[in-house]
């Protein structure tokens, strides 16, 4: 089979195929597709290790495919990610910001690291919060609850707290 008919195939028959083949063919396509997504995860979430993690992914990918048991793909491989950032921030205190960073990247790494991860899982990765919430093992409404916290504290973190009525009576007075 050509390179251009992997291209149709879903993650999941792509998967099936290198599992039963091994041919680097059917896998080029699985990591094009979300190679991007979980670098700007894990260089927002752990920028330090990154490189690290990606690479033990990738390869324990390629040397054990894994069985997905009716899991989508893209979803099996931010909670694979997610475990390895767990183990490994369990003694790391939070991320930090790198030298020129903007202001949204600096209010996103301030942010708590549950709220850090819902936010750039529904947003970045473009998973759905039934899929963050299944990632994170918490309930939907849950999910929804910390992703519209971090959104207010982003914008908080960026544009200052906005005036209250009060303060604003106070001060012309």
């Amino acid at each position: 089979m050509s390179r251009k008919v992997f291209q149709h195939y879903s993650d999941e028959k792509l998967l099936d195929h290198y599992r039963e083949t091994r041919r680097l063919a059917a896998f080029e396509p699985l990591y094009n597709r979300h190679k991007d997504a979980l670098y700007r995860y894990c260089i927002q979430m752990a920028p330090n290790s990154t490189t690290q993690l990606l690479q033990a992914l990738w390869q324990s990918i390629l040397e054990n495919p894994p069985q997905l048991h009716g899991r989508l793909f893209k979803n099996w491989l931010f909670i694979q990610i997610n475990k390895s950032l767990q183990k490994q921030t369990v003694s790391s205190p939070q991320p930090q910001i790198l030298e020129g960073e903007n202001k949204v990247i600096a209010a996103i790494q301030k942010l708590p690291k549950l709220q850090r991860n819902v936010l750039l899982l529904h947003m970045e990765c473009k998973l759905s919060l039934a899929a963050v919430a299944d990632i994170e093992r918490i309930s939907l409404k849950k999910c929804r609850e910390y992703y519209q916290l971090a959104r207010q504290q982003i914008e908080t973190l960026i544009y200052g707290s906005q005036a209250q009525p009060w303060q604003v009576e106070a001060i012309k007075e």
